[in-house]
């Protein structure tokens, strides 16, 4: 299955509740889960972005949907990029 990373920044509504991202990660990674998409880890980060979600998805289309029904909770701004594997990139060549 693809690989895709999400970038996300927290939004002031974000950082507000940050106390509670165990439990919307948790929340979240169910109902995607129930999409079709695994998720490989999830990470609280220092730096640029404040969390990082690695995930295999079926297809470019259940990401869109994920990150429509996570920006849509008002927590954070994502941005999204497709990793390919070495074997990927050598059938790319």
């Amino acid at each position: 299955m693809p690989v895709y990373i999400q970038l996300m920044k927290w939004t002031e509504q974000g950082r507000k509740n940050a106390e509670s991202l165990p439990d919307r990660v948790e929340a979240v990674q169910k109902k995607v889960g129930d999409m079709g998409v695994k998720v490989i880890g999830h990470y609280l980060t220092m730096g640029q972005y404040d969390q990082i979600v690695i995930s295999e998805a079926p297809d470019d289309e259940t990401v869109a949907k994920v990150t429509m029904m996570v920006a849509g909770r008002g927590n954070v701004a994502t941005e999204t990029v497709r990793a390919f594997t070495m074997d990927e990139v050598r059938k790319l060549i």
